[in-house]
């Protein structure tokens, strides 16, 4: 019996599952002859969108012939690709210049459809072997197939697996102070095809490195599932709210590795980001790719924890949940009644909790009085923030959160860039994978007056912070970096992105409009100059203009005030 939906039975039906084979709309079979036009369709059929460029599909299939014999090859695979279908009616593939799409809205592909979840045809056999005697005398085709099938499996697997997932691991137990509902991240087993022995090293650094730097913004409990970890029975028994674990698939050089996020009791997949690169690059430049994409994963896990779908509500997700993540891209809301909010919110926090964090935030916020006059400053405020700032070191906290919200202190608002220097070191070592670690780095050393190394340490934190809720601050200290450098067209490239997302951000606004002036670009200078000063009319002042620009730099502070000033201000 055909469990096919009255929609999709009209559509042609190409089968990835055993023998490839292609049928039209009345079942009759319309599997191209040639064995490149059916692996093309298959190359088309498995890519994320349908789409692949012209010179990827030559790698694949061509791979040793020079690039014009390979193009003359795929043409000729084209055309005769066309052909064939042509008894179709509708085409289902179309190409330019540059790619090859298969229009995914009009052909039925079984295991896409295997995989969304939709009703099979009786005859389906998932256990089939992907593509099965599909022959192409390729390397690269046979390494692409083999990574495909071990992907398929894998995923199969999985799905067979998923209502057993909880089962089979140790009963969860974890610490849980009556006085906080923490969130709770279990650690899965890590999953792990091929024979080479980094691969599991690989998996396991990116779960512990994902649920480490979550916990920096607030404790979390990390409930560590994979060795079977039972503890004495005297713990109060919790089960995590989230589940996570890796998928790392090794095939010679090539290495691919999925996170996974699970909802507990349903087993339901929450989140499933991938990378795919040499096994060597993941080691590479101290981790930088490896760590740019723990950050990615640990924004998307944070943004699942504070916005829950509507079945996940009843988690020990309260307000307090990751407070240190919310209150910290709060802060830069500019915004005088917010941050005293906030103010009084991680006061609160601090005596509830003992945690570093909340006091460092503190301090931290104080930087805003003084950059940004929020909150007004004076020597009372100097002082107690001062001795926010002693009392975090003199605790000794093993976060680079906290490290990187003092280490700023010290340097932006007590001018003591020596302390400051030596506290950034050790937040860089703590964990190299915070983008807001690597930005108030680079500010250091702006400060400094080392361009050169602050643009470096800028150019991660903007890698890292791709995802972050506060993206646009990193891309403006580049824009800030790069318009002290004289580099004004990054720095307005720079400039303008974060304003898209934060368009009254005061100091992407002030840099642009410095290095606008410095370009000579008069209507862009004056558009800006007019949003400025709508949020901020009192720096039309000479003297408050002085006092926005707080450089210890004398020729680049001019610099940027010659800019502004060219600008029309």
């Amino acid at each position: 019996m055909d469990l096919l939906s009255d929609s999709e039975s009209v559509l042609p039906r190409l089968y990835l599952l055993g023998a490839f084979s292609l049928t039209d709309r009345d079942g009759t079979d319309r599997t191209p002859k040639n064995k490149k036009s059916r692996a093309l369709l298959a190359l088309l059929a498995l890519s994320p969108r349908g789409t692949r460029t012209r010179i990827w599909l030559r790698d694949k299939l061509w791979s040793e012939s020079d690039e014009e014999r390979a193009s003359g090859s795929l043409r000729q695979a084209i055309f005769d690709l066309k052909r064939s279908l042509e008894p179709l009616g509708e085409p289902i593939f179309s190409s330019d210049r540059n790619s090859i799409t298969l229009h995914l809205e009009k052909v039925w592909v079984d295991l896409r459809a295997f995989k969304n979840g939709e009703p099979m045809p009786a005859d389906l056999d998932p256990q089939a072997e992907l593509l099965e005697g599909l022959d192409i005398a390729d390397e690269e085709f046979e390494e692409w197939l083999m990574m495909e099938r071990s992907a398929w499996e894998t995923f199969r697997d999985d799905m067979a697996e998923r209502p057993e997932a909880t089962r089979m691991t140790a009963p969860v137990r974890a610490v849980r102070p009556s006085s906080t509902n923490m969130i709770a991240i279990g650690l899965l087993p890590g999953i792990v095809h091929g024979s080479e022995k980094g691969a599991e090293y690989i998996g396991d650094y990116i779960a512990e490195s994902i649920a480490r730097t979550l916990s920096e913004y607030q404790p979390v409990d990390i409930v560590d599932l994979r060795g079977g970890f039972s503890p004495s029975e005297d713990i109060s028994a919790a089960e995590p709210d989230y589940l996570i674990r890796t998928r790392t698939l090794v095939v010679g050089d090539s290495t691919s590795v999925t996170f996974l996020v699970y909802e507990p009791g349903s087993n339901a997949l929450l989140l499933s980001q991938s990378m795919q690169t040499r096994q060597s690059d993941f080691y590479e430049d101290e981790f930088a790719l490896t760590n740019q994409f723990v950050a990615q994963n640990v924004d998307h896990l944070a943004k699942i924890i504070l916005h829950p779908s509507t079945r996940r509500q009843g988690i020990r997700n309260d307000h307090g949940a990751l407070l240190g993540y919310r209150l910290l891209a709060g802060m830069f809301d500019l915004d005088a009644s917010k941050m005293e909010t906030a103010r009084q919110t991680l006061v609160r926090a601090q005596q509830d909790s003992g945690n570093a964090l909340f006091p460092s935030l503190t301090a931290y916020a104080s930087s805003f009085a003084l950059g940004e006059c929020l909150g007004g400053w004076d020597e009372a405020r100097r002082d107690e923030t001062e001795a926010l700032a002693r009392d975090v070191l003199q605790d000794n906290p093993f976060n680079s959160i906290s490290l990187a919200c003092v280490g700023h202190v010290m340097g932006f608002v007590l001018d003591r860039h020596d302390i400051a220097a030596e506290i950034f070191d050790r937040a860089v070592q703590l964990n190299p994978m915070q983008a807001f670690v690597w930005d108030h780095l680079s500010l250091h050393q702006m400060y400094c007056g080392d361009l050169e190394k602050a643009r470096a340490s800028s150019d991660r934190a903007v890698l890292l912070g791709n995802y972050s809720p506060i993206s646009y601050t990193y891309e403006t200290t580049a824009c800030m970096i790069a318009t002290l450098q004289g580099d004004h067209g990054r720095a307005v490239q720079l400039g303008r992105r974060a304003l898209v997302k934060r368009p009254r951000f005061h100091a992407a606004l002030r840099y642009t409009l410095a290095a606008l002036g410095h370009m000579g670009n008069t209507e862009a200078a004056a558009d800006t100059r007019a949003r400025l000063l709508a949020i901020d009319p009192d720096f039309a002042d000479r003297e408050v203009q002085k006092e926005r620009f707080r450089l210890p730099l004398p020729d680049e502070r001019r610099h940027v005030l010659d800019g502004i000033a060219k600008a029309g201000l």
